[in-house]
This record gives structure tokens, sequence and C-alpha cells, in this order.
């Protein structure tokens, strides 16, 4: 285990009723230095801390969004908490001098209801889930987070197997508690 400091923002609607985020979310329970932040629990009106929410970046070293794919994008909870929490003046500024999230790693912990098939070129959705992640991605690299990559678990909607569930989840507990990079 490293000592790194890591916050896992998870911004699920119906988190009660997710069987892959509750799984994930199961098998990092116990992990050291980890910090789970449910974003729906905790501002259920969207009323955001902002003060807080920034003390919570700067604690830590690691960043991961935990969310399900919604409408092809992020959660509303999670497109409130970027808008109030990264600020100008804290997480970016045009002339550079807004360096609290420099050097932090941050990477995104996706559920997508549809088959990995879908996000193609030539399948339903057209596109690659990377696309449709990429002004998520843009909005991290800008405010100076280093940028880790995805750990997206598919087919959701088609009801998986609970092993499956925990094979995904293992391997999501896995790379927190190595510090590691997700492949896609």
């Amino acid at each position: 285990m490293s000592n790194t400091r890591t916050l896992v923002i998870v911004a699920h609607p119906n988190l009660t009723e997710s069987r892959a985020n509750a799984t994930r979310l199961a098998e990092i329970e116990d992990l050291d230095n980890v910090t789970v932040h449910d974003l729906y629990k905790t501002y259920p009106d969207l009323d955001i801390d902002v003060a807080r929410e920034q003390q919570l970046l700067r604690d830590h070293d690691t960043v991961i969004l935990q969310f399900p794919l919604y409408w092809y994008s992020v959660t509303p909870a999670l497109k409130a908490w970027f808008d109030a929490v990264l600020t100008h003046g804290f997480a970016f500024s045009f002339d550079g001098s807004a360096t609290a999230l420099a050097g932090k790693k941050a990477w995104l912990a996706v559920s997508v209801g549809s088959t990995l098939e879908t996000y193609t070129p030539v399948g339903l959705a057209r596109r690659t889930l990377d696309e449709y992640l990429a002004p998520v991605v843009q909005t991290l690299e800008f405010c100076h987070f280093d940028y880790q990559g995805v750990h997206a678990v598919y087919s959701l909607i088609f009801n998986p197997s609970q092993e499956d569930l925990i094979l995904d989840a293992k391997e999501y507990s896995k790379l927190i508690a190595t510090n590691s990079t997700p492949v896609g």
C-alpha cells in the first residue's frame, strides 16, 4: 500500500441501486489513505460547500471521479461540483498563478450501461467513451491535474454476474491501492 492519499468522489444519483458502484465501494472501504466522498449524500440539494471541497482536494494526492455515464456525460451533481469548486484563482488562472491542483493525479472510474462495442465509430453511440469524456478530461487538465485515464465497466444494463462485478471491483481496488494508472 502506498502512502498516497486518495479522494474518491462518488457522483451517482442512485447509489443504493447501483450494483457496480456499490461493489466497487465495498472493495475499497478498508483501504488505507482513501477518503470516499459521496456528492449526492453530502449535498442532496446540490448546495456545495466550496471551501470544504477545495480543502479536500488540497488534502489528497490523487482524485478519482466515480460516476455513471449519464446521457454521454457526467451526472448533475458532478457537473455542479465542477462549476462550484474548480474556480478561477483556485483550480486555474490565465496567468498560471493558480496551482493548488498542479501535480495531483486524477482519473475516472466510469460505469456504462451499454457494451464496449456500442462505444465505437460503428456502434450505436458512434463515438468512443474517450470521445464522450473529452470535456471532463480537458477540465481536469485545464485545472492542472495530471490526468491518468479511465477505468470503465460496461454492459451494466445487461445485468452482469456478481462475479464479473467483483472482478471489476478488485481491479479498481488494486489500482487505488498501488497508485497505478488505469488502462482503458
